[in-house]
């Protein structure tokens, strides 16, 4: 999740990362079942793309309490949003940005709870995956892709203690997909992923997925705008070594807040049509999110900006993502995102929020343009 990209510190191209697609001098990583894409289930999105909608869970609240507003949560999101799929998300935690530590505290959704959604979605009809985030509590920017430990192996190790109550209830309940990171753009090039995939793999059968900070799976600085007056630097994307790919989607984009749903489309196709469409078949847009206020394509992940509401802005990012997926046979895209503990009959009034705006229309319309 990455609400606070005006201290990315886009400052941080990975400019010395190889990916295992490019040749380079370093031996391949052993293959794993997360690089094969191995999985007892049916591949989210494998069949035609999926509309998903990310569930955050920013606490953890009582089972009862979870059950209802799950019902009540997951209801909207499949009759209103007209979704085929679902993304439960929580938080784990990190102290500090360079230390080894990590996990869960007492704000994190309980496995036993993200259980309880999942049942509740499976009885909607809803499709799942599991996508936990970090946030750092002990730095001024608490973006989880600032992480760079030390020392690596000791974080991945306490990662995996962390997601392993999760893996097991996705295992028990037949969850099609876990993505098993987020936007970790320091970690990007760690050697630690293929040991770190071979044990996730040996718990969770799955597909085993990973969800790239857009700056890694475009290899662009996000910095730089989309227009021939600013080109792009192109760079070698930096993706790691999984079959089933995700990235999550918050460019920053040189468009005026007038600018027409046929215009953020066609600069979403700028962006996306420098990709192989071996790669955009296998990628699923597992987050993108924008307010509904002037001067947000400038910067849609900063969804805390302040400015004045436009709606429009809103309805025209969620449109372009869907006629991007359905243009390029994605997996699918995941709109980011409805609380748990949200009463969409009675929305917020922060912009970033798409429930009984236009982009709540936007979003069901989307059902229309993938299918």
């Amino acid at each position: 999740m990455r609400r606070w990209v005006l201290l990315l510190a886009a400052a941080v191209m990975v400019s010395g990362c190889q990916h295992p697609l490019y040749p380079d001098p370093s031996p391949k990583p052993p293959q794993t079942a997360a690089s094969l894409g191995r999985s007892d289930w049916p591949v989210l999105g494998a069949g035609r793309p999926l509309l998903g909608v990310n569930l955050y869970a920013l606490s953890n609240p009582s089972a009862s309490q979870v059950r209802a507003d799950g019902v009540r949560t997951l209801g909207y999101i499949k009759h209103v949003l007209k979704a085929d799929a679902v993304g439960i998300v929580w938080n784990f935690y990190a102290p500090h940005p360079y230390r080894d530590a990590v996990g869960a505290t007492r704000d994190t959704l309980s496995a036993r709870n993200v259980g309880i959604l999942t049942r509740i979605a499976k009885r909607y009809g809803l499709a799942v995956e599991y996508r936990p985030l970090i946030l750092v509590t002990g730095a001024a920017n608490p973006w989880e892709g600032l992480i760079a430990p030390f020392p690596q192996k000791d974080w991945f190790s306490h990662y995996y203690q962390a997601e392993l109550p999760y893996l097991r209830m996705a295992q028990r309940l037949g969850v099609p997909e876990f993505v098993t990171g987020t936007e970790l753009m320091e970690l990007n090039a760690s050697r630690y992923w293929p040991t770190f995939f071979a044990r996730v793999a040996k718990v969770y059968h799955g597909v085993i997925s990973y969800s790239a900070w857009d700056g890694n799976y475009f290899g662009h600085n996000p910095g730089q705008g989309n227009s021939p007056a600013a080109p792009f630097q192109v760079a070698k994307p930096q993706l790691l070594d999984v079959k089933y790919l995700g990235m999550d989607m918050y460019w920053h984009m040189n468009l005026p807040d007038g600018a027409t749903a046929a215009q953020v489309t066609a600069a979403w196709d700028g962006l996306f049509r420098t990709m192989p469409a071996s790669v955009l078949r296998r990628t699923a847009i597992d987050e993108t999110g924008i307010s509904a206020r002037t001067g947000a394509y400038a910067n849609p992940g900063d969804l805390g900006a302040a400015g004045a509401a436009d709606e429009q802005v809103q309805a025209n990012w969620f449109t372009a993502a869907c006629r991007t997926v359905a243009k390029y046979h994605m997996r699918g895209v995941f709109f980011w995102k409805v609380d748990l503990t949200d009463f969409p009959d009675h929305p917020a009034t922060s912009l970033s929020t798409f429930e009984g705006r236009e982009g709540d229309a936007a979003i069901s319309e989307c059902a229309r343009i993938l299918h």
